[in-house]
């Protein structure tokens, strides 16, 4: 499966923070959305960076005191992993897992056609396993009795 398919079944929306704004706002925007990361766009479009609940954690703990001032673009992660839409699902997975990210632009064309997060990708997997599941069993029970090879 690509990955593609994958962004075409969820909607190419992608939730972004421009990278002035505060680590407050980000919060803000993460909770009222019912997302964990935001995405920074470049004004042609192209993918800035990315903050993500771990990285607002992380900003906590170096200064609490200071989340209400403290802007996006200084604490967004900047080198940003990517997928294509052409992407293999398996292999996208083992590279997230592999990078311990959560969350993946993905770009075609220079530009963001959507962010997937690793529960998208584990839902695509898990729902593709049981299409495979399903097919063998439909070709087991067309298995004929005389052990030749069904046509």
């Amino acid at each position: 499966m690509h990955i593609g398919a994958i962004v075409a079944s969820k909607g190419g929306s992608v939730h972004t923070i421009e990278p002035h704004r505060t680590l407050s706002d980000a919060v803000d925007r993460m909770l009222a959305l019912r997302v964990s990361s935001l995405l920074i766009l470049e004004e042609d479009g192209r993918a800035a960076g990315i903050i993500t609940e771990h990285d607002v954690i992380r900003a906590l703990q170096r200064q609490p005191d200071a989340w209400k001032s403290t802007r996006v673009d200084d604490v967004m992660t900047r080198d940003l992993f990517t997928a294509s839409p052409e992407d293999e699902l398996g292999e996208v997975i083992a590279a997230m897992t592999g990078r311990h990210i959560r969350h993946l632009p993905v770009v075609n064309g220079g530009r963001v056609a959507g962010v997937l997060s690793i529960r998208d990708l584990i839902r695509a997997a898990m729902e593709e396993l049981a299409r495979h599941n399903e097919m063998m069993k439909r070709y087991i029970r067309e298995w004929p009795e005389s052990g030749e090879t069904p046509g």
